[in-house]
């Protein structure tokens, strides 16, 4: 699978106003609903953004928690119908200790991510982790090491999915997650994901700071971590405007890798006909060659046969020889005979 570098997938948001614009044209999906005035079925168009998240799963802890009941509360408008496997107090720790009162909750069952994931049938999973692992003295280091043995067991059990890693959300000043190991933490992974080819990183903190770096004080519910239904509406706008350019550039990929294809194969083709061409052409050399060597032989073969027979020219030269030789006689009878007869 080829790798979409974030200059590519992150544009400007007025670029991906026109790019949703695009996406919203003919080439949107579609779905079989019913008319409630014919009772007919109809298709309906269907946002290609909404068609990606039905394929997703966004994982996470408390913030994540309040990003699902922001969906929920929205009737689903934000984030769609996507796999929501968030959980108050989850963490890397929890993961990896199968605390299962911290476990994601999926068809009313507690289990790890990679399980969940595996069960959700998603091709797409959003992860919002590290914040409870960055409390108090934590290193971000140690976060970033359990991080990605966390995605590593992921991975190795979800092997086609794509993973889109989302940065941890800034805090506020005094937190008992201190503002600065969160951003250092983020800067570790967004190196990581660079490292992979199904590893996105998606930069959903900036749009939550204030100019001094940390959580926007607007967007706080508590003053520390927690976020507000404003920031979740950034949050979820961020997703999808990252998410239509994500299919943007996925899409001008495949056009480009299919363009490639079809170049290599018109070459293929070409490099085919030639070969024909000289195969042909040497059989064509090789079957005038073999006429020819045909033609000397049976010239050669019919001089052979005039050697072993007597030439017919001498043959002839001899007759006449001959036939000369014999009427020699007969001439000078016929001679005196006519001298005889006219002296009578």
């Amino acid at each position: 699978m080829y790798k979409m570098k974030r200059s590519i997938l992150i544009k400007s948001i007025a670029g991906a106003v026109v790019l949703a614009t695009i996406l919203s044209s003919p080439v949107k999906a579609a779905e079989v609903i019913t008319d409630p005035a014919t009772q007919l079925p109809v298709m309906q168009a269907v946002d290609p953004v909404d068609l990606f998240l039905s394929q997703s799963a966004f994982i996470g802890n408390s913030v994540g928690e309040g990003l699902t009941m922001y969906n929920n509360a929205m009737k689903k408008v934000p984030l769609g119908s996507a796999t929501m496997l968030t959980r108050v107090s989850y963490s890397f720790y929890a993961d990896a200790n199968r605390m299962t009162k911290f476990l994601p909750v999926l068809n009313g069952q507690p289990m790890r991510a990679k399980d969940a994931i595996k069960l959700s049938g998603a091709s797409y999973v959003f992860i919002c982790m590290g914040t409870n692992d960055l409390v108090g003295k934590s290193a971000p280091e140690t976060a970033f090491a359990k991080y990605q043995e966390y995605l590593a067991l992921i991975m190795a059990e979800n092997p086609g999915v794509l993973l889109f890693i989302e940065s941890c959300t800034p805090t506020r000043p005094g937190s008992n997650v201190n503002n600065e190991k969160v951003t250092k933490f983020n800067a570790y992974m967004q190196s990581y994901c660079d490292m992979f080819p199904n590893m996105f990183y998606v930069d959903i903190a900036t749009p939550l700071k204030d100019e001094t770096g940390y959580l926007s004080k607007a967007l706080t519910s508590d003053g520390s971590v927690h976020l507000t239904n404003k920031a979740y509406a950034i949050w979820a706008n961020t997703i999808r405007t990252y998410i239509t350019n994500f299919l943007i550039a996925r899409s001008a990929a495949l056009r480009e890798q299919n363009e490639k294809d079809r170049q290599l194969a018109e070459a293929n083709y070409r490099a085919s006909m030639k070969q024909m061409e000289k195969l042909q052409n040497e059989k064509r050399e090789a079957r005038l060659a073999a006429e020819k060597r045909a033609a000397e032989a049976e010239d050669e073969k019919r001089r052979e046969q005039l050697l072993k027979s007597p030439d017919e020219v001498e043959m002839m030269h001899s007759y006449s020889s001959v036939a000369s030789s014999a009427s020699e006689p007969l001439l000078a009878s016929s001679l005196a005979d006519a001298t005889f007869r006219s002296s009578l």
